[in-house]
């Protein structure tokens, strides 16, 4: 049975901070507005960027699997002719974005609480520091103290009584070096590698067409990136790309050995995979191409020349704050949403770009077990209570 050394339970009115306007942090938000929380939302970018990059590739689950009757619901009510898509069809990422994730910003309810071009830079308490030796009860009844970096509105403070962090995993890449760390002269260049891959929305072909490509990295974006290359360019001899790898390789993801594997196994004439332990340095010379000193192995070094480099390195985990404790429970009972941390919450989606995804039911979850425990209403449920509106 769950036991918390504080209480989590907040009577509405308090404030509830969400950091993340994509799927997750929406639904979160439309969730705490219903039960009578003031709201405030901080994203990055815009609205479901992430889906709006996907552009028109399908997600991996249908209708009913990444909406709710609550999501609906909310739409309905402030666009009366909208008509909600059957329960089996399947959204590409801009439709899923431009028909269901907008509009729901759009509601009276949530969009002037929206921040846009609004990352959150760190999350602290008022008054009392990780270190300090008080109960956590009385750490919980601290306000939250958000710093904002405001890109029009330059840097600014928020205050919350509860935080709930909906940017998922929100990776800061490895380096290009071997074992991840920094190759050479990397750090001053890094703004001018390609950050799409073929099928994305803001992808130009023209970056690489008629170019040499090097791709470095072999996570799902550089396994996509690969993979939409071949489909996309196998036919221009003249757009070659060089897909660089690891050369010591232990746990691969399988969208990378699937990847490499149907490569390999049908590889277009203007494609090459090549291992090495790291880029050691990489320069651009006067006429704007790359030059790559790659490491083969302890004590032999090659070197490559490209016009374009496309970097989609592993990640590691950022943690937003050094004065807040994140760490996991690491118990069966808990549930993974609550942090130690006392109302600091992670509500997480599964994926819904590849098959392997669960499409939003694991958050949805969430949302319901976490508002439960803030409203202290173990029976609450807002998705069955609210029915989805049905098309006529």
């Amino acid at each position: 049975m769950m036991e918390l050394e504080w209480d989590p339970e907040v009577e509405s009115p308090a404030t509830i901070a969400v950091i993340g306007a994509g799927p997750v942090g929406l639904e979160v938000a439309i969730y705490a507005r219903f039960l009578g929380y003031f709201v405030t939302i901080f994203e990055e970018r815009r609205v479901a960027h992430r889906m709006l990059d996907w552009h028109n590739r399908p997600l991996s689950v249908s209708v009913q699997d990444c909406t709710t009757s609550l999501g609906h619901a909310a739409i309905k009510a402030q666009f009366p002719d909208y008509e909600r898509r059957p329960p089996d069809h399947v959204f590409t990422g801009k439709s899923f974005a431009e028909e269901y994730l907008v509009p729901l910003a759009k509601n009276d309810l949530l969009f002037d609480d929206i921040h846009f071009l609004s990352p959150v830079a760190d999350v602290s308490r008022l008054q009392t520091y990780v270190c300090d030796a008080i109960h956590p009860q009385e750490r919980c009844n601290d306000e939250f103290r958000i710093f904002v970096e405001g890109r029009h509105r330059g840097n600014w403070i928020s205050r919350a009584d509860v935080v709930i962090d909906c940017r998922g995993m929100f990776q800061q890449s490895c380096g290009l070096g071997p074992g991840g760390g920094q190759a050479m002269g990397e750090i001053g260049l890094r703004d001018t590698f390609l950050k799409h891959t073929p099928l994305d929305r803001k992808f130009e072909a023209k970056s690489i067409v008629g170019k040499r490509t090097c791709l470095i990295g072999q996570s799902k974006r550089a396994a996509q990136f690969a993979t939409e290359f071949a489909s996309q360019f196998a036919n221009q001899p003249d757009t070659r790309l060089t897909w660089l790898i690891r050369s010591t390789r232990t746990q691969d993801s399988d969208d990378f050995t699937n990847a490499l594997q149907a490569i390999r196994s049908n590889q277009p004439s203007n494609m090459i995979i090549l291992e090495s332990l790291g880029v050691d340095q990489i320069q651009q010379e006067p006429n704007a191409h790359y030059v790559l000193r790659l490491m083969r192995d302890d004590d032999s070094v090659m070197e490559l020349q490209c016009d374009v480099i496309a970097s989609f390195q592993s990640g590691r985990t950022k943690p937003i704050s050094t004065e807040l404790n994140l760490s996991p429970w690491n118990d069966p009972d808990m549930p993974s949403f609550i942090t130690r941390e006392p109302g600091y919450y992670q509500v997480r989606a599964g994926s819904l770009e590849d098959g392997a995804g669960s499409g939003l039911t694991v958050a949805h979850n969430q949302i319901r077990q976490l508002f439960a425990l803030i409203s202290g209403r173990a029976d609450l449920d807002l998705y069955r209570i609210v029915e989805a509106p049905t098309n006529d």
